[in-house]
């Protein structure tokens, strides 16, 4: 295998490339949780054939730029996929994947991106859609802890504290019990200006109406313990693809669950094989069309 770095429209990117000569087909992971944190799963890739690249998006950790959730996903994608196909080593044909955050930005590519720019299937895990999304239940119900610890983590931020919202509330039990809402900031402690602004997004579902006009093949996965499987299925459901896969299992966000009494070895569930077998079966056209789901 090789490896090297690069900048993508001045964006931090890691390359991981088979062994022989190629060209190969691509897998093309954005995301805003670091890059590095991905070497294992682009190994996986290239082992088995793929192009492997990673993208900090713009704004966090190694990329320059200002971090605006949701903004610049579809033209700093745009931009990635073009310079990819454009390499020696990229036989054209392209797979954009993720889980939550990283999974919206696979999904603007194959419903936002210029049609030269789109990829040739989808793997979107736990898809966090967009603001308005993640920010209320489908019935409007606000999902304060989840949002609260997002921002804390990441929001208005270039790197991560996955643990800012739980030190804040050993400090103060009582902190999402205090009103107004958009006053959470000053009670955590640090600056966070998109903060208010997240709680006047109503464009809901606009992802989801996008993808009945979708054309490249999609998997998508979720959890039953996840706080965007009904996201999760609405995008299945929709998807105008030709071929649409659902796999849903007793998981949480971090596809990740603790075995029952009677789970054995059998039980255990490989997504990265999955995740293979799907793309390379995607790319060469022996998916059967259609809508299909499993439960896991």
């Amino acid at each position: 295998m090789t490896a090297f770095s690069t900048a993508v429209e001045e964006l931090a990117t890691d390359v991981l490339l088979p062994a022989g000569h190629g060209p190969f087909p691509t897998v093309l992971v954005r995301t805003p949780y670091d890059r590095t944190r991905h070497e294992a799963e682009a190994r996986g890739w290239a082992r088995r054939g793929f192009a492997a690249v990673v993208q900090d998006v713009r704004g966090r950790f190694a990329s320059p730029g200002e971090w605006h959730p949701y903004a610049h996903e579809a033209a700093d994608g745009t931009a990635a996929v073009r310079w990819i196909r454009q390499q020696p080593w990229s036989d054209g044909r392209l797979v954009a994947a993720g889980a939550s955050y990283a999974a919206h930005c696979a999904l603007v590519l194959a419903l936002d991106a210029p049609q030269d720019a789109r990829p040739d299937a989808v793997v979107a895990a736990v898809p966090a859609l967009g603001l308005a999304e993640t920010v209320r239940e489908a019935s409007g119900v606000e999902r304060l802890l989840s949002r609260a610890g997002w921002w804390a983590a990441h929001g208005d931020r270039r790197d991560s504290d996955e643990m800012a919202l739980n030190k804040a509330l050993a400090e103060d039990p009582g902190l999402l019990a205090h009103l107004p809402l958009t006053a959470l900031p000053e009670r955590l402690g640090r600056a966070l200006p998109s903060w208010a602004g997240l709680w006047l997004q109503r464009d809901r579902g606009r992802l989801v109406a996008r993808a009945a006009h979708a054309g490249p093949p999609l998997l998508a996965v979720g959890g039953h313990h996840d706080h965007f499987t009904e996201e999760t299925v609405a995008l299945w459901r929709a998807w105008g693809g030709s071929s649409a896969r659902l796999l849903l299992g007793p998981w949480g966000h971090p596809l990740t669950a603790a075995p029952g009494p009677d789970a054995g070895p059998a039980h255990r569930l490989n997504l990265g094989e999955l995740y293979v077998r799907w793309a390379r079966r995607a790319l060469t056209g022996d998916l059967a069309p259609g809508r299909h789901g499993a439960l896991a």
